[in-house]
């Protein structure tokens, strides 16, 4: 794989070393980066050339087929995210005991908008029990150069950051381990230095995907209205605005001129109120994607499909309508355990019995994210930071916005 990709991601990003002196040559060892696109275990895998490595990995992309049991065969350790599970603990203390190099992503998914997350609880305790080095990496430009929701990467530089390694102990507590990993991996695409910043003029559709993000319009607040135009800008027909989406992921409104980076923008978006709409027969709900694909997966793995549905986020449930016939599933909020984005298009939402996995042609998973971290506080989840959720979420009895 490295042969096959090195070539590639050396003619199109250039990856830039930064740090060599704080680079491992051999494990056993951890390597922790800022996640926010999707080649970031390739980028530091550019530059480690002498052993290779294992990591970790969401469980979506090693169910079954080739790629799967390639990703296997190197050692990657497929895990469920937030969800507690010994099993993938094991794996990779045992990765340790046999002295590999480990990357793992403390976020515990890659972010949508490039500002790194918080660290996931339980990683805290996985690095205080190894007991062996951590080396942060920062992953420069790594969001301009294919961001989440984006569906084609652009020609972006990327530098690749080695900063001096971390030790924990075992009398560390798990939150003073996350905090000091935060710390070091930390990284916000609008504060990149000027010598490290990419500003590209030209990148292959860039606007395809950006409503996956840019879920509510900027300016009149409407989430049904946006479109994408000709791969290079944003339309709202509500409101008649339109913005040119450019290479370094920027928003430039076409009416005024003004420049927006689409980190801001999502951020401004998540602190919008929360207003119930009526969609007549089916009710007052906060969201409502129509006519998408529904599975359910009772016994791992196995997914089965079960229709397309019309599915209502609620104050207090999650009603999926079936378009043609079946009877209306309902999932109270209080009944769930976890949920998560996985990929671009998918969510999943996990009760004590049950995985359902809706997988979106239109709308935007992210959004149900948001807004769902915004009802259920008390889950874990990294996809979303609590600002992104603190404003204006829920419905009163009444079906008001609360």
């Amino acid at each position: 794989m490295r042969r096959l990709l090195a070539p590639l991601l050396r003619l199109y990003h250039r990856p830039v070393l930064l740090g060599r002196e704080n680079m491992p040559r051999k494990g056993p060892c951890f390597i922790i980066a800022n996640h926010s696109g999707l080649y970031d275990p390739f980028f530091i895998n550019y530059h480690l050339r002498e052993t290779p490595l294992a990591g970790i990995m969401t469980d979506e992309y090693l169910r079954a087929g080739i790629g799967a049991w390639f990703f296997r065969k190197l050692g990657v350790v497929a895990t469920r995210k937030f969800q507690p599970q010994a099993t993938p603990v094991r794996q990779l203390l045992r990765l340790v005991r046999d002295e590999r190099m480990i990357v793992l992503m403390p976020e515990g998914e890659s972010n949508w908008d490039g500002v790194t997350l918080p660290t996931v609880a339980s990683t805290g305790k996985l690095f205080r029990t190894a007991g062996v080095p951590v080396h942060p990496v920062i992953l420069h430009n790594g969001y301009q150069a294919f961001p989440r929701w984006a569906t084609w990467p652009r020609p972006a530089r990327v530098a690749v950051e080695f900063r001096p390694a971390l030790e924990f102990t075992p009398e560390m507590s798990d939150g003073e381990v996350a905090r000091l990993v935060d710390e070091a991996v930390q990284w916000h695409p609008d504060r990149e230095p000027p010598e490290l910043r990419w500003q590209g003029r030209w990148a292959f559709r860039p606007a395809t995907g950006i409503t996956r993000l840019i879920f509510r319009c900027p300016h009149c607040a409407v989430a049904s209205g946006l479109r994408e135009q000709r791969g290079r800008y944003l339309h709202c027909r509500r409101c008649r605005s339109r913005w040119q989406v450019t290479a370094d992921a920027a928003l430039v409104h076409l009416q005024s001129g003004d420049r927006q980076s689409t980190t801001a923008a999502f951020q401004a978006i998540c602190r919008m109120p929360r207003e119930a709409i009526d969609f007549g027969q089916q009710g007052l709900a906060l969201i409502r994607t129509p006519a998408i694909k529904v599975f359910r997966e009772t016994e791992y793995p196995g997914y089965r499909y079960l229709g397309r549905y019309d599915c209502l986020l609620r104050n207090d449930r999650i009603d999926l309508i079936p378009v043609a016939r079946g009877e209306t599933i309902t999932l109270p909020l209080e009944s769930l355990r976890s949920f998560s984005a996985e990929l671009k298009v998918k969510l999943q939402l996990r009760t004590g019995t049950d995985l359902y996995q809706l997988r979106f042609d239109r709308g935007s998973s992210l959004q149900w994210q948001v807004y769902l971290k915004g009802l259920l506080p008390r889950l874990e989840t990294g996809l979303v930071r609590p600002t992104d959720y603190a404003h204006g979420h829920g419905l009163n009895r009444e079906g008001a916005a609360a």
